[in-house]
């Protein structure tokens, strides 16, 4: 089919929904437009006409994650992905569906996302009548580049690619605190922001690194990339099923059940009983070894349970309780007080994940200015000010600050 229906759902069905039917022989835009609400998908019918359509999701509800597995990916290594990543997720991982996005060598890139999220969207476009057999990430359809990352503003949210399988969407309106936050030398395991090229205009924005590319239409952009991407979110208990597929496994199995179904069946159970104990005792020598090797415990016989018992211990010690995604609530919470004191600026953001504390750094036109900020923040925080001190006509300080106990 020449011719496609991509459409942007939104995380919430009171966001607006972007649609555009794109040719990829003349390649232009035949029509476009913008929905009020999920409620109104049901306009999008007569546009698709048999046109296939792919739906790009917010990747505000993705988590991007890679694991390292101990040894060539196999179908029972990739059924234990929910468990290598259970340590690194807030959610139960049975509210979550993995998506396998790329295998290269012994690394393996994750799309998490909520069972609920997924639902929500099939939901939307059930009741639409529209039937979509992809679902990709939105920031996975930017253009990609190693020596660069990549950027456009759609909607009130910033999608930025930073590599074939792992961006970020970040609200307008958060954008330079994200960064700032990022671009911190100090905190553990980040790296510098490289060059982001950005596809939509750059107007009043300050930001280090970023080089205005060529202005393009988000929806266009984004299309193009789709068409041209094979990820899919929709594996597992939401791959597409053909019909036409359905009726051939039915006749097929119709034939062939009389004379081998319980041979078969035998002989499946029986090796796969046989593999699975033997892969089974391996991964628990291995998870004894590793236990043994990291943290050498006085006691070495040390059955399985107890070893993965410790071993939760240990890292609860070592993460301190921490957990990241306090820190981007906290910014989310703080953007109100800034907004009604727009005499104080922002000069740099540090996030202490172990003691949960986020140092600001400010500058303000005079001290009142900081202390209305300080009163403000206390309503919901512990606050901390620090030295203030005056150059250059302004007074610069900081304030420690955390969540109320």
């Amino acid at each position: 089919m020449s011719e496609q229906l991509v459409v942007r759902l939104g995380s919430e069905s009171r966001q607006a929904i972007h649609w555009l039917v794109w040719s990829t022989v003349e390649r232009e835009i035949i029509a476009s437009g913008i929905l009020t609400r999920a409620e109104d998908l049901i306009e999008l019918k007569s546009r698709a006409g048999g046109r296939p359509i792919i739906a790009l999701v917010p990747s505000c509800d993705i988590t991007f994650k890679k694991v390292e597995l101990p040894g060539r990916s196999n179908k029972q290594l990739l059924n234990a992905l929910p468990y290598m990543l259970e340590q690194d997720l807030s959610s139960d991982i049975e509210k979550l569906h993995f998506a396998v996005l790329a295998k290269i060598a012994n690394t393996v890139s994750v799309a998490v996302i909520a069972h609920a999220k997924m639902q929500q969207w099939q939901t939307w476009l059930a009741d639409a009548e529209l039937v979509c057999e992809q679902y990709i990430p939105d920031v996975l359809t930017l253009p990609y580049n190693e020596a660069h990352w990549s950027a456009i503003e759609l909607d009130g949210q910033w999608l930025i690619r930073q590599t074939p399988t792992q961006g970020l969407c970040i609200e307008s309106e958060l954008l330079a605190f994200v960064l700032a936050s990022t671009e911190n030398p100090e905190d553990e395991g980040v790296t510098n922001i490289p060059t982001v090229m950005s596809y939509s205009p750059l107007d009043a924005l300050a930001l280090d690194n970023w080089q205005q590319g060529q202005i393009e239409l988000p929806m266009k952009l984004c299309a193009e990339g789709a068409i041209a991407c094979r990820y899919n979110l929709l594996q597992g208990q939401y791959k597409v099923v053909r019909e036409d597929n359905v009726a051939l496994k039915l006749w097929r199995g119709t034939a062939i059940a009389a004379s081998l179904a319980m041979v078969m069946i035998f002989v499946n159970q029986f090796v796969t009983l046989n593999k699975l104990e033997q892969q089974q005792s391996a991964l628990d020598n291995e998870i004894r070894q590793v236990y043994k090797t990291v943290f050498k415990p006085k006691k070495m016989r040390l059955n399985t349970r107890l070893v993965k018992k410790q071993m939760q211990s240990r890292l609860n010690d070592l993460r301190g309780g921490g957990d990241n995604s306090g820190f981007l609530v906290m910014l989310s919470q703080l953007t109100p007080a800034f907004k009604q004191l727009p005499g104080i600026e922002p000069i740099s953001v540090r996030y202490d994940t172990k003691h949960a504390i986020l140092r600001l750094q400010a500058s303000a036109v005079d001290f009142q200015v900081f202390d209305k900020l300080k009163s403000s923040l206390s309503t919901q925080f512990d606050v901390a000010q620090g030295t203030l001190s005056q150059r250059n006509g302004r007074v610069q300080g900081t304030l420690d600050i955390k969540g109320k106990q």
